[in-house]
């Protein structure tokens, strides 16, 4: 089944930067399906630092204001156009805001000797690295959690789940046969299918996401090794 590729989220604020009504529907519902990874993110920063940084407010407080500004347009003077993935916008988007509430925090305040504290004295660029990495794996995981939501509840369905990405064995189809009342062969046709309408919704989550329909295949590749075990 085609993609309607004009109508995706992220190529709808791109076309307008955020500054129609429509773009701003668009990115409000993208900022709501991925949130879960940003307030990840802001969550591992805290504990890496240390709470005080961040003038004491606690990682959903700066998920909450780091969003809102977003929303407002605000953070888009820093976005690049070679970044036409909405994850790389993100990620790069939620590490500046991060370091500036950091910056605000320690400006003005002295060590004993009366020099300025060094706020980012105890994240180097080994650790950024990981966050980044772990950052990729929660927006993948978080598309795929959509993907399934997107299958429906139907008692079959769910009964199939384990085996969207599993090797389902002889015992496993003759065991679901008997407990969904159907032959083996409808089974392994409910299963195909199934797997048919995942692979589909994961490809309609990830549109949501780039700027164009040829970057769709790119960056399913990238969520696949982002998931694949270090």
């Amino acid at each position: 089944m085609p993609i309607t590729f004009h109508t995706t989220h992220w190529s709808v604020v791109l076309a307008a930067k955020g500054n129609d009504t429509q773009a701003r529907a668009a990115l409000s519902e993208l900022c709501t399906s991925y949130r879960e990874p940003i307030l990840r993110y802001i969550e591992r920063t805290i504990r890496a630092d240390a709470p005080h940084r961040y003038g004491g407010r606690n990682a959903e407080d700066l998920t909450h204001d780091f969003l809102a500004r977003l929303l407002e347009g605000k953070l888009f003077a820093h976005f690049q156009r070679r970044e036409g993935r909405f994850r790389a916008y993100l990620l790069g988007a939620v590490r500046h805001f991060v370091s500036n509430v950091r910056q605000r925090e320690s400006a003005g305040k002295r060590v004993g000797d009366g020099s300025p504290q060094a706020a980012d004295s105890s994240r180097g660029r080994g650790y950024s690295e990981i966050d980044d990495a772990q950052f990729d794996r929660d927006w993948a995981q978080t598309t795929i959690h959509r993907a399934i939501a997107l299958l429906g509840s139907a008692r079959e369905t769910q009964m199939l789940l384990p085996w969207l990405t599993l090797e389902m064995t002889a015992e496993d189809r003759v065991r679901l046969a008997a407990e969904l009342g159907k032959s083996e062969s409808a089974i392994k046709v409910a299963l195909h299918r199934l797997r048919k309408k995942f692979r589909q919704c994961v490809r309609e989550q990830i549109a949501h996401t780039v700027a164009s329909e040829t970057e769709i295949d790119a960056e399913l590749d990238y969520l696949i090794r982002a998931l694949s075990p270090t």
